[in-house]
């Protein structure tokens, strides 16, 4: 569930390939970066494909999942170890060929967090495949649902909202915020730099004041360039505000590193029938709402904290709203809206659906762990519950309940359309989910596990990104590499929403709300 919930140790031991291979028993740690267990990995492509191999064989979660799949991974053996070897016979590799070979090895799996990554010892760079975006490429909203964010402007501008607040702090939005919005920050630097230079007497002030925007102008300009504003742009950029302050540019702030991993997209409407709607780009409520996390995460300037105080006004205005219209008994409905939201923290859940379900938990399938090096070996299921809200808070049954999903809908996006199944009231509208259910969680809760991370990001030749939990449905049955079926079933309509900004799934979920159809 995203790289912040994060594998602190996991044990993950590896034992050789069985008998039937050349390959003697031995017990390897793949766990690390492990001179033994990586040596033929880091000069051979066929030994990167047995590392592969080896520590998936006795660290992955849905073996019986996948044979119930049709695939036998004895024969898989076989079958792609030779594909390796002849990339060995090969003079150059290029990093194109590589990857083709392993999306064709990553393929058959179903798991839908997993990342698989060999570094190409012919070029020096790393080569990264998902077995669930190759299959989900292929659907129709793949590319469309990618990078969606709702927008509401369209229903604010003809009047249909009572209220409509939103704030966003991802670093890049931030950036784009202080770069490009007229009369602060860089815009503002822009627009002063030409008014002094058109003064026909400056001052000593003024010419000190250009030299410097100059100088400013000149540096930034790169950055306001950058395609991707990640943590290198978000240093240079804080340097530069350093640098610069004198300038008393306003609205130019240093950005947080705290928002890097905890940045978010929030958006409350209230239509005028009195429906609910909530948006969230991720589930990273926690941080912003724990008045613990809050002050220990976001206390390091006055504008940091500013920034991040924004969220808890959105989201306390969505749930406010729900809890005084209720008890009124004039709540019409509720939306939330999970569109290519990719996941984050489970513990979310008591903030999102659980401020509407009633206390103790809602059970919402099973859970398993990998608990032996064997094939086969996992725990009893076990019954697994999302967090509902502890405090005294209206319980939301008697009113329809919404949740807009999508493609890019993952991993807890996809507990909680699996949770709301589990409530009468609610319904799932748009189009079928990520299939990315089993998730990350800490191995501390279990201390005998075999599972998890398979070496080290960009270390090792062989890194897999692999969750330790596998989750099911309440019927049992494995949901990744497939995901959760929406009740109602909506295309989202590009056309109509490019020409009149109105959004087909959205409008799906206020007719069903509305009528009952």
């Amino acid at each position: 569930m995203k790289n912040r919930i994060m594998i602190l140790g996991a044990l993950m031991v590896a034992l050789g390939v069985a008998s039937c291979h050349e390959d003697s028993d031995v017990v390897l740690n793949y766990g690390v970066n492990d001179a033994v267990a990586f040596d033929e990995a880091y000069k051979s492509y066929a030994g990167k494909f047995k590392v592969f191999w080896k520590s998936m064989n006795t660290t992955y979660s849905l073996w019986d999942y996948e044979k119930e799949c049709g695939l036998d991974w004895d024969e898989y053996y076989n079958e792609m170890l030779p594909k390796f070897e002849a990339l060995d016979k090969q003079d150059s590799v290029s990093d194109k060929e590589l990857e083709m070979l392993m999306r064709e090895m990553a393929a058959p799996l179903h798991d839908g967090h997993m990342t698989i990554e060999f570094q190409n010892h012919k070029t020096g760079k790393f080569v990264r495949v998902s077995p669930n975006a190759i299959r989900n490429e292929q659907r129709p909203d793949y590319e469309h649902s990618k990078t969606f964010v709702p927008d509401l402007t369209a229903y604010e501008k003809n009047q249909e909202l009572l209220e409509w607040y939103e704030t966003d702090t991802k670093i890049e939005s931030q950036f784009k915020y202080m770069t490009m919005t007229e009369g602060i920050g860089y815009q503002w630097a822009l627009a002063k730099h030409d008014e002094l230079i058109k003064k026909e007497n400056p001052t000593e002030r003024d010419a000190s004041m250009l030299s410097g925007l100059k100088e400013f102008i000149k540096e930034m300009r790169k950055l306001v360039e950058t395609e991707k504003f990640g943590t290198d742009a978000l240093k240079n950029f804080n340097e530069l505000v350093t640098k610069y302050s004198y300038l008393e540019i306003p609205f130019l702030e240093p950005i947080s590193d705290a928002f890097e991993d905890n940045g978010i997209n929030v958006k409350y409407g209230l239509f005028k029938d009195n429906i609910a709607y909530f948006y969230l780009s991720d589930f990273a409520l926690g941080p912003y709402l724990n008045n613990a996390s809050f002050n220990k995460i976001f206390s390091d300037s006055k504008h940091t904290t500013e920034v991040a105080r924004m969220v808890r006004e959105v989201y306390y205005s969505w749930f406010e709203a729900i809890q005084q219209l209720h008890k009124a008994k004039q709540l019409k409905g509720v939306i939330i809206d999970l569109r290519s939201n990719r996941g984050g923290f489970t513990a979310d859940s008591y903030y999102v659906l659980g401020s509407l379900a009633p206390k103790g938990g809602l059970q919402y399938g099973y859970s398993r762990y990998k608990r032996g090096p064997g094939r086969f070996d996992y725990s009893p299921f076990m019954p697994i519950t999302a967090v509902t809200m502890e405090d005294d808070h209206e319980v939301i049954d008697d009113v329809p309940v919404t949740i807009l999903i999508n493609c890019w809908s993952v991993s807890m996006s996809e507990i909680t359309s699996l949770s709301s199944k589990r409530m009468s009231n609610a319904r799932l509208i748009g189009c079928r989910s990520w299939g990315g259910l089993c998730g990350l969680t800490d191995p501390s809760d279990f201390s005998t596990n075999y599972t998890g991370y398979i070496g080290e990001e960009e270390k090792t030749p062989v890194f897999v990104y692999l969750p330790i939990v596998g989750v099911f449905d309440m019927n049992k049955k494995m949901l990744d590499g497939y995901g959760v079926e929406p009740d109602i079933e909506v295309d989202f309509d590009k056309d109509e929403y490019k020409n009149t900004g109105y959004d087909s799934q959205l409008n799906r979920a206020l007719q069903y709300i509305r009528t009952g159809n």
